[in-house]
């Protein structure tokens, strides 16, 4: 009897080790924060995902696209923790549509340039009118501004300087920034709007002008928060910590 009642103790005490092995192996598998991101953040974020990871062995999921493309996503039942869109009409836009924020603040910010590929003279003494009209440019790659914030800051720009009109013939629209980055490389467009942390990465010796921020909205990127929960607290205070900012200062990116 008593062997019998020490073999039922030993088998429980197996039982009850095996569930504790497998709870603990499956809480550290369920470690995840979820981010929708603009594209124009892959650099910065997959750096702070890995360095991130070696810290808190907390997984960071990502996902890049067009912000408002994402915001769409998020309208119609998509779930991320975290939502870093480019630009503040995103952020707008699933505000309107009742999603609920536990918080957001600003980010980072970032700068709009124009790039081409052509060789043209006189290049840095060229106000941005003159390139854009000039003959050697014939198709300009911009962001579509249904799709992206960096589209709507473009137009932004062709609308104060009056020139939509008169370049709208030049003027291919594609889903996101880095598309429309990867048509002037490809030789699809001879020029492109883009932000200024999107050519960090390139070696070409492409010819790039900064556009007056008086001639669009200030490119902010808003963090939302869209679920709560501790890993997602951690990677927070993380992410507004002086590791992860260094990293973004590194691709170009401002502080708010």
């Amino acid at each position: 009897m008593i062997k019998t009642r020490f073999t039922l103790i030993i088998l429980t005490l197996a039982i009850v080790t095996v569930l504790l092995t497998l709870s603990s192996f499956f809480s550290k598998e369920d470690k995840k924060v979820f981010i929708f991101a603009a594209v124009s953040l892959t650099e910065p974020l997959e750096e702070i995902k890995d360095i991130f990871y070696q810290q808190n062995n907390i997984s960071i999921i990502l996902n890049f696209g067009g912000s408002q493309t994402l915001a769409a996503q998020i309208s119609r039942g998509a779930s991320p923790d975290i939502f870093i869109p480019a630009g503040m009409s995103p952020y707008k836009f699933i505000k309107e549509k009742d999603i609920k924020i536990y918080s957001d603040n600003v980010l980072i910010s970032n700068k709009l340039i124009f790039v081409s590929n052509q060789s043209i003279n006189n290049w840095e003494n060229l106000n941005v009118e003159e390139l854009l009209t000039s003959a050697k440019i014939n198709r300009i790659a911009i962001a579509d501004p249904e799709l992206a914030p960096a589209g709507q800051y473009s137009f932004q720009v062709l609308d104060n300087m009056k020139l939509l009109t008169k370049i709208e013939d030049k003027i291919i629209k594609t889903k996101n920034v880095r598309d429309a980055v990867n048509y002037m490389r490809l030789g699809l467009a001879e020029g492109v709007f883009a932000y200024n942390t999107d050519f960090n990465d390139y070696q070409q010796n492409f010819n790039k002008k900064l556009i007056s921020e008086e001639l669009y909205n200030k490119v902010q990127y808003p963090l939302i928060i869209l679920n709560n929960s501790k890993d997602i607290n951690e990677f927070l205070y993380f992410l507004n910590g002086s590791i992860a900012k260094d990293i973004f200062i590194k691709y170009g990116f401002s502080n708010p």
